[in-house]
């Protein structure tokens, strides 16, 4: 398996994770009358989303890999 079948394959877990966590984060600044955008914190949560994105992915290829040996 590739990176790239892999995130096909995950695509709609990690993109409704994705827009879960940030349409999650902007209801709750727009509650608490904070601005919407963040560029830190946002940095921030675009890295998570890579790590998580990138677990998957290596965790994919792992089993991939042990089940073809």
């Amino acid at each position: 398996m590739t990176v790239i079948e892999s995130l096909r394959k995950n695509a709609r877990f990690l993109g409704s994770g994705i827009f879960s966590a940030v349409a999650l984060l902007l209801v709750w600044r727009a509650v608490n009358g904070a601005p919407l955008i963040q560029p830190q914190s946002d940095f921030g949560i675009v890295l998570g989303a890579l790590a998580v994105t990138a677990y998957v992915v290596i965790q994919d290829l792992r089993e991939s890999n042990g089940k073809s040996s």
